[in-house]
């Protein structure tokens, strides 16, 4: 017997290891440069995001924390002075630290147990943080800066919502602020200090997705990337004394990145070309043509300049491979400094992108990761989270499942439906409220696709997402029962008027404009929720939650694996006490996907289900989903 052809199942110590091979590669992520040689990376060699420098000369990687918990944020400065923040058993909640150097002991810059702060912007000096905080009021954020080593912090904007600071003027009296007006809107702020005033740079005219923002090194205008007026983010720049803005940078997808070299004469960014990263640079003053990288299909994570603006440093990885730090010239030749394998490769495949029709005539992308054969292969429909995301070709999130999936005879199938960002504004609306179950619809027709391929066993097909694509999941298995072998639920809602009663209240508001209020919307959400359609899901069912989960709480799951058991259903509940939204830390990513994947096999591969528990499917034709009011 080999693994990737199993005929009985694989006892939970042998899957383990089989996911060891998946999820044990680390890689490094989010580079900063500290000095002219050295940068701060995110390295995941211990299991938990922490912090190294990478010397880009010698090309050593020094590891210069270790904590049991994840290193969420990262920021540095070209002076060596490094900010993070680090939250505790997956709650979010980040508390911040500063190193003045790498080899300074860690100083608490500001935090209160059970509150968020966030750092967004670190001056280049590393003397002045500006950061985000609902220490005073748990449903908002202020805007809030102080000097380090950490002093009194002082209050730039108070009530500030869900909103982020981006950059600091080098005289310290301005500052920029992305204000999220609603999950799919925001605003660019510009808080001068010295004024006394606060000015909203973006017009309101139009809903505005802002990707990121800085000044302009004349200090006289900023850049922006927005997609007002348009589909697609774009890169702009804003005059501060006329107001009017111009466009820099178009392109016909999203512009996702960009930065600016520090002597103003390079500009740096990344395009969102169909679920992959395109990077290029343009000299500012020269006429001379864009000049495009020379990379592999994957997803940038971020850029940074080096102090002498000479290198491009960022984070990417792909389908195949963890992230590396990548170093581009300023003649396009392109280095990479990464991890050395701690594993034997394990068997991977390059997704292919596909496109298949939904039920109003639209065209749905997916990445299809086939395994080795002819077939024909059970299917796992893989459902990212969000909404307001889409799944990208990067070695992070789903991909090592659905990579450990495809290893053992599994196809997978990952969807963005409706309301995926990443194709325009129109794209991601699609889902709104009233349009929450055409996104249903449209895993539906994954399936009606599916079948019409040889290579696909249409007896053996499964479903599974995390958050958002756990609601997705559940809502597949209760308004599609028939269609359905198997499912996998992450972290996911089960009952939308529960979870937005118990969400993290900084996020409520926000999830309401996706969602639906509990105010205005009740009757809608109690009719799109699982919970009260469970007597339609007879689909074996397996749950992951973490147990300090603020985004969608435990209850969720516990509610529904309660309905379940007390209909005698196939169900399975796995709780991780040291987790928060989702599973973030290595070993537990290995335990609980190796289970996941344990009870997909024996229902999606291998002949040892029950035979009542076998059902065939039988697709329904087209009908919306069937909902019980």
């Amino acid at each position: 017997m080999t693994i990737s052809e199993p005929t009985q199942p694989l006892d939970l110590e042998q899957m383990k290891v089989k996911a060891a091979t998946f999820f044990d590669r680390p890689g490094l992520s989010s580079p900063v440069f500290i000095g002219p040689h050295a940068v701060a990376v995110l390295d995941d060699r211990t299991g938990r995001p922490q912090i190294s420098v990478v010397d880009i000369v010698d090309r050593s990687i020094r590891p210069i924390t270790a904590y049991d918990e994840r290193v969420q944020t990262l920021l540095g400065s070209a002076a060596g002075a490094i900010v993070f923040g680090m939250d505790s058993g997956g709650d979010e909640r980040q508390q911040l630290w500063y190193l003045s150097s790498v080899d300074a002991a860690p100083q608490p810059v500001v935090g209160r147990a059970g509150r968020i702060h966030e750092p967004g912007y670190l001056s280049r000096d590393g003397s002045a943080l500006l950061f985000r905080s609902n220490a005073r009021d748990e449903a908002t954020f202020d805007i809030l800066g102080t000097t380090l080593p950490a002093a009194e912090s002082d209050v730039w904007l108070e009530s500030a919502g869900q909103a982020m600071p981006v950059d600091l003027s080098p005289d310290r009296s301005r500052a920029l602020v992305i204000r999220d007006v609603t999950n799919l809107d925001a605003e660019l702020l510009l808080i001068d200090r010295v004024a006394g005033r606060t000015t909203t740079l973006t017009p309101r005219d139009d809903e505005c997705w802002i990707f990121g923002a800085a000044f302009h090194p004349d200090q006289l205008s900023v850049w922006v990337l927005h997609n007002h007026g348009r589909e697609f983010v774009q890169l702009n720049r804003i005059d501060l004394a006329s107001m009017n803005s111009s466009a820099v940078v178009e392109s016909e997808w999203d512009i996702e990145l960009f930065q600016v070299s520090p002597d103003g004469k390079r500009l740096a960014w990344s395009v969102n070309r169909d679920g992959w990263s395109e990077v290029y640079i343009r000299s500012i003053e020269s006429l001379a043509a864009d000049m495009r990288l020379d990379l592999p299909r994957g997803t940038v994570d971020r850029m940074d300049w080096s102090p002498d603006s000479a290198l491009l440093a960022f984070g990417m990885s792909t389908a195949t491979r963890p992230s590396s730090i990548f170093l581009a010239g300023l003649d396009g030749k392109v280095d990479t400094i990464g991890l050395p394998a701690t594993l034997a490769e394990p068997p991977v495949v390059e997704p292919e992108l596909v496109h298949f029709p939904t039920f109003d005539g639209r065209e749905v992308p997916a990445f299809l990761f086939r395994p080795e054969g002819d077939g024909p292969f059970p299917v796992l429909v893989e459902v990212h989270g969000g909404p307001e995301s889409q799944r990208r070709l990067q070695y992070s999130s789903a991909v090592p499942t659905d990579q450990l999936m495809q290893s053992l005879g599994m196809a997978v199938l990952s969807l963005n439906v409706r309301g995926s960002t990443g194709y325009g504004k129109s794209y991601a609306h699609l889902d709104d409220k009233e349009l929450r179950l055409d996104a249903v619809r449209d895993v539906a027709a994954a399936v009606e696709w599916l079948r019409t391929r040889d290579d696909v066993r249409a007896d053996r097909i499964g479903v599974m997402g995390q958050s958002y694509g756990g609601y997705m999941t559940l809502a597949s298995i209760c308004f599609y029962p028939n269609l359905w072998a198997a499912a996998v639920d992450v972290v996911g809602i089960a009952n939308f008027v529960t979870f937005m009663e118990r969400t993290g209240p900084w996020r409520r508001a926000h999830r309401a404009e996706e969602y639906g209020s509990l105010e205005e919307d009740r009757e809608l959400l109690e009719r799109i929720s699982p919970i009260n359609h469970v007597d339609a899901i007879t689909t074996p069912l397996f749950v992951i939650h973490g147990r300090n989960d603020p985004r969608v709480p435990l209850h969720e799951a516990e509610q529904i694996v309660a309905a379940l058991t007390e209909r005698n259903r196939d169900v399975e509940l796995r709780v991780f006490d040291n987790e928060g939204h989702g599973l973030s830390k290595r070993e537990n990513r290995v335990v609980g996907y190796a289970e996941a994947t344990r009870f997909l096999m024996a229902r999606l591969v291998l002949d040892t289900i029950p035979s009542e528990r076998a059902r065939p499917p039988v697709w329904p034709g087209q009908p919306g989903p069937r909902v019980v009011r």
